[in-house]
């Protein structure tokens, strides 16, 4: 009886406290950390808001992930976006978009180890992926790494050409061993250029309007969306309601046709409605336009002076002479 007296107290608390234990991992999540940031009313947080919610009701969803991860890494929260990027990564081993993301992120916090990481693991999952292949050629670069930079380049090239227009791809005018890598591929593209099936060998059309210089969706990998012409910010840029320093396109006047009897101008000759014909130089045997030569109006006459009648003078009149007197 005495055991059972002092077994008991015993019993009840360790009854007790496993209840408490079980209660306390019924209790919700701790909220995440950049929950409390966000406004309402603002397009972004709205946005993840919403994301957030469609991930709560398909969490094995790894595009859903994905694109949850693009959102919050605009909204400057790196450590939750590369999470995100992570759970997609292990819920679709096909999935290289999301290392690829995940990279851009790690670039832009200056984990550069951990990037490359991630760019190396993006192009194992899809090796004709040309974003990450010039990615990672720009960190070997950075790092000091000339051979792997040029090999990484090269690859990159081959696949999508249009990579070294710097309105394509701006991130080219600051990679130093581009041409090396042209080099490279100087066999290469004469052995393509001669092959009738080289499109099967990779599916650079589907990469070829991708950006390089921010986070891509997972329906811009599919083709379901089209790519953004508009140059976009760097992951990890702060948010803004429009493009700074965005001008309006240039608009020309519409040419409007001669009016109906009027003289048109002749051979050589240009002129605007309302405006006197210009000269236009023609094209010498050399090719060099010659400049129009330059001929000086002449001055217009001096006005005729009015010269007046010089006065003839009249002749004096004659003298009357007496008539001569015959002598007698």
């Amino acid at each position: 009886m005495r055991r059972l007296r002092w077994s008991l107290p015993i019993l009840l608390a360790l009854a007790g406290g496993a209840a408490a234990i079980a209660s306390d991992s019924k209790k919700a999540p701790p909220e995440p950390f950049y929950r409390k940031y966000l406004v309402p009313g603002t397009p972004l947080d709205d946005q993840i808001i919403e994301q957030e919610k469609r991930v709560e009701a398909h969490p094995d969803d790894a595009n859903l992930r994905n694109d949850f991860g693009n959102l919050l890494a605009e909204r400057r929260f790196p450590n939750e976006a590369a999470e995100q990027y992570e759970i997609a990564l292990k819920l679709d081993k096909k999935n290289f978009v999301s290392a690829y993301n995940l990279g851009l992120v790690r670039e832009s916090q200056g984990r550069t180890r951990d990037a490359i990481s991630a760019y190396e693991k993006s192009i194992k999952r899809k090796p004709g992926f040309p974003q990450s292949r010039f990615r990672l050629g720009r960190l070997y670069e950075h790092t000091n790494q000339p051979q792997s930079a040029v090999k990484e380049y090269a690859e990159a090239l081959w696949i999508d050409p249009n990579m070294r227009d710097p309105k394509r791809n701006p991130l080219i005018v600051d990679c130093e061993l581009i041409y090396l890598a042209s080099l490279v591929n100087y066999r290469q593209d004469v052995a393509v250029a001669a092959m009738a099936d080289s499109h099967v060998y990779f599916d650079a059309d589907r990469f070829r309007k991708l950006p390089t210089n921010r986070s891509i969706s997972s329906k811009e990998v599919e083709g379901e969306a089209p790519a953004e012409t508009v140059t976009p910010r760097e992951v990890g840029a702060p948010a803004s309601p429009g493009a700074a320093g965005a001008s309006e396109p240039v608009r020309h006047a519409p040419r409007t046709a001669p009016a109906a009897g009027a003289p048109a101008p002749p051979p050589g000759m240009m002129a605007a409605p309302g405006e006197r014909p210009t000269p236009v130089p023609r094209r010498p045997a050399s090719g060099r336009p010659q400049p129009a030569p330059s001929v000086a109006p002449s001055p217009p006459p001096p006005p005729a002076e009015s010269v007046e009648p010089t006065p003839v003078p009249e002749a004096p009149p004659e003298a009357e002479t007496a008539p001569e007197v015959e002598p007698s």
